[in-house]
């Protein structure tokens, strides 16, 4: 696909091979990483037949992408303000939208994005998991790839398969991985090497490891809260982790920068 984002933002877009992986966990959760570092950081839900970010930071806005397609309304018109600064535009779900989008439709979102772009460090788009054309086409746009991989056999198959359709079919060649759902630092790294083995094995790809995100029961109960875990509780294993994660992909804030955040946002 030709679109691509060139706006001032570092946009990433952030997928896995199948669901159930925690991607939009990860994704809700280092937007909120990034906005406490002092990162001006937007958040875009677009996995938008089971949109959920919202949710899970106790957001219920009133307008969606989809009035973003339907062309009633502009991208800055759907944006709501969330947790330690950030900014989300909330995807729509329960009609499938994400499984329908034009190639018109497609330009629309992403030059819509790139619109928006100037007025953020970082977006986070989430993305629908598996090779679906859509998820396919926001992710060979962004500059960034981050796949999601969690610790079972499906999972790691699935994120083989997208990882080759978005090499072979998008001609994405970099991908930055996170190792999500893991006993330790040190299982996720056994966990991407093996990763990394299998897909240099057949294809010509670039792997970075991002980092790990523990199996954490304050994730659990922070999306029982319908709150973000780095929000609720920035002291757990697993926001100690997305932290580190978030340090690693982004240059770090300015410190007048994020002096100025922390004043603004008191905890975060």
């Amino acid at each position: 696909m030709s679109e691509t984002m060139n706006g001032k933002a570092r946009m990433f877009a952030v997928t896995s091979g199948k669901g159930g992986v925690g991607k939009t966990n990860v994704a809700v959760n280092l937007a909120v990483a990034l906005a406490k570092s002092g990162a001006r950081t937007l958040l875009v839900d677009c996995d938008m037949g089971v949109a959920n970010a919202g949710i899970l930071l106790g957001l219920n806005p009133s307008m969606t992408l989809a009035d973003l397609l339907a062309r009633h309304c502009e991208l800055a018109d759907i944006i709501v303000p969330g947790p330690c600064g950030i900014g989300l535009a909330a995807g729509h779900s329960g009609i499938g939208i994400g499984s329908t989008l034009s190639q018109a439709e497609r330009v629309r979102l992403l030059k819509a994005l790139e619109t928006e772009a100037g007025d953020y460090d970082h977006v986070i788009v989430d993305t629908g998991a598996g090779i679906g054309a859509e998820s396919m086409a926001l992710v060979a746009a962004a500059d960034r790839a981050l796949i999601v991989l969690a610790p079972e056999p499906t999972a790691f198959m699935d994120a083989y398969a997208l990882v080759k359709a978005l090499a072979v079919g998008q001609g994405v060649s970099d991908f930055t991985v996170v190792t999500n759902l893991v006993e330790s630092d040190q299982a996720g790294r056994a966990l991407f090497d093996h990763f990394e083995s299998v897909i240099t094995r057949f294809l010509d790809v670039r792997l970075d490891h991002a980092g790990s995100i523990p199996e954490d029961p304050y994730v659990r109960e922070a999306v029982r809260r319908k709150r973000c875990c780095m929000e609720l509780f920035p002291s757990a294993r697993a926001s100690k982790a997305m932290t580190r994660v978030a340090a690693r992909i982004a240059p770090a804030a300015p410190v007048a920068v994020r002096a100025t955040m922390e004043a603004m946002h008191g905890a975060c």
